[in-house]
């Protein structure tokens, strides 16, 4: 499957991060705007967590400044949606816009919780199996490695390239 190289990338000669930032405002909003419905939907409910939309905002940026720089630090001239999944994660995970008073461990996994959620979302993977104990179990793992680890973003594409293939054929047994 041949790939083009994306055109707005292209044009691009180094680029400081408000420069990108303006450059790519208008995906960052669609991005940030589809992550907003996925709490509004998923988290909204949870008494005593709200989402700061600037934080929220703020990972989006970041992990499009990411991409950025993969694309034109290491010439990648193509970025699979499990590498953008992966980069949403790291963001969100990092910059946590799951606010709770009062804070605690909880309000705090739940970012992780989201992470994994946007991710989803970001590649159409809506499983059918997540109640299934053996997805609970490496669902729990993979919340753990996001909220006390700094996992790398090869690890989380990897993981999301093997999620959305399970997604995509029968259940496992």
């Amino acid at each position: 499957m041949a790939h083009e190289p994306d055109p707005l990338f292209q044009e691009y000669a180094p680029l400081t991060a408000q420069e990108l930032r303006v450059r790519l405002a208008s995906r960052i909003e669609r991005r940030t705007k589809l992550l907003h419905e996925v709490y509004r939907v998923s988290f909204q409910d949870w008494r005593g967590i709200f989402l700061n939309p600037d934080i929220l905002f703020e990972a989006v940026a970041a992990s499009y400044q990411d991409i950025y720089r993969l694309k034109f630090f290491r010439n990648v001239q193509w970025v699979d949606a499990h590498k953008k999944a992966a980069y949403t994660m790291k963001w969100i995970a990092r910059m946590r816009p799951h606010r709770g008073a009062p804070a605690t461990v909880a309000t705090f996994q739940s970012n992780a919780l989201y992470a994994v959620r946007c991710a989803f979302e970001l590649l159409g993977v809506h499983p059918d199996w997540v109640h299934d104990p053996w997805w609970m179990q490496y669902a729990g793992n993979l919340i753990y490695l996001l909220h006390y680890h700094s996992p790398s973003v090869e690890q989380l594409s990897s993981e999301m390239y093997v999620l959305q293939t399970l997604n995509n054929r029968e259940k496992p047994s």
